[in-house]
């Protein structure tokens, strides 16, 4: 039985994004016989403890590795996160070079952050190396600013802050020349690694589903009432103003219901929005929901509206899809190499933009206008969807690429 060494910044079951992206790779290479030390964060001890101690895993180790005085700089506006993560290396990289010394690996393998801004605490160990999937680099185009206001400034400064970062962090450069496969989820963050001149790049999504994603296919009409979802995190990077915009420039006599799945800070500023376009009779603001009634929600929904205004993979574009969802986004970032033009509508993202609404809306009226080339949009959402699961990605890394 071969021994993987993880690094896992953070890693958590029973979770979504880069938490649920960790444990989801730990899962899969149990799945295919590894036994697993795993370096992460102290930030998920208890769920993760929990977990081990219910589920009794013979072959899974973990090591937590944190300073108590670093807990509360993720408070700390645009860096904060970047600090910690920083300070967790240090950390890490002491907790790898002793059970390096104490066990035999077969290859070490840096999973989250999915990001090279730092490098990884594994670089260095002499032994077969392997990071990412890596995503990351992303700066909206300045025709979406307005739907960004403020928060386009934040973001520009993030992305500088990074950008500096990974050009004077020599841990950056060492992990990518001593790298044996090096996973690049889009265009971006390939270029970003590029510029080490490095030639062990692999693409791969750095999001996945569970196995209950794992579904038939769903065959619907798109007659009736039209439902529209959107789901995330309501926060601006994740274009909600922007969607509302175009639900509202839908035609007036259009029979349609727009729900919209999520909380987060900008819930009350949309619910405005809503009022404002006096939509309010034909939306419906779910808040976060447990997956028995997401399910629900996917099922009779007939599309996924999702123009993200930064996003490197979103997730909820393949949940989407795996339930037979065309979608309707921008032609931008993770969602470009994400949506084919079989599986939806993608809107060009252009410098001299300025009807990116309308041509959203429109893009929803497309997809719906004729009944076989609405089922041959979901046919290609349902297939690309499928192909996500973490289970079938992971076995095919393990037996395919590594």
């Amino acid at each position: 039985m071969k021994t993987v060494l993880i690094s896992a910044y953070t890693c958590c079951p029973n979770r979504g994004s880069e938490p649920g992206n960790g444990w989801s790779w730990l899962m899969g290479y149990i799945q295919n016989g590894y036994t697993i030390h795993c370096v992460t964060s102290d930030r998920y001890v208890a769920q993760i403890e929990k977990f081990c101690r219910e589920n009794k895993f013979t072959n899974l180790t973990f090591h937590f590795s944190g300073y108590r005085l670093a807990r509360n700089t993720k408070k700390i506006p645009v860096a904060g996160e970047y600090l910690h993560y920083y300070l967790w290396l240090i950390k890490a990289r002491k907790t790898v070079t002793r059970l390096i010394s104490k066990y035999e690996f077969d290859h070490v393998h840096h999973v989250t952050f999915s990001s090279i801004k730092f490098g990884t605490p594994v670089y260095n160990t002499k032994l077969k190396l392997v990071i990412g999937p890596l995503g990351g680099g992303k700066l909206p185009d300045k025709s979406l600013k307005k739907y960004l206001g403020r928060n386009y400034y934040l973001e520009a400064v993030k992305y500088k802050i990074a950008g500096f970062l990974s050009l004077i962090n020599p841990t950056v450069s060492a992990t990518i020349n001593s790298a044996d496969r090096i996973l690049v989820s889009n265009d971006i963050a390939a270029s970003i690694v590029r510029r080490y001149s490095s030639s062990n790049l692999i693409r791969m999504f750095d999001a996945g589903l569970p196995e209950n994603f794992n579904i038939n296919f769903i065959k619907r009409k798109p007659e009736g009432t039209i439902h529209i979802l959107w789901i995330g995190s309501l926060i601006s990077r994740k274009g909600l103003n922007l969607a509302i915009e175009a639900v509202a420039a839908l035609p007036a006599n259009m029979d349609f219901h727009f729900f919209i799945v999520g909380d987060g800070p900008l819930m009350r500023k949309s619910q405005e929005l809503i009022s404002m376009y006096n939509l309010q009779s034909k939306t419906t603001f779910t808040g976060k929901v447990p997956y028995d009634t997401l399910k629900d929600i996917f099922t009779k929904s007939h599309l996924l509206l999702f123009p993200s205004l930064i996003d490197s993979c979103p997730m909820q574009v393949f949940e989407c899809m795996a339930y037979s969802m065309p979608v309707v986004t921008l032609e931008h970032q993770g969602m470009k190499e994400q949506v084919p033009a079989t599986a939806g509508v993608r809107v060009a993202v252009k410098w001299n933009e300025t009807n990116y609404a309308q041509k959203l809306a429109a893009g929803i009226r497309t997809v719906i206008s004729d009944p076989e080339q609405y089922h041959q949009y979901s046919l290609n959402a349902y297939k690309i969807g499928q192909q996500q699961l973490w289970s079938k990605r992971i076995e095919h890394f393990v037996k395919e690429i590594l």
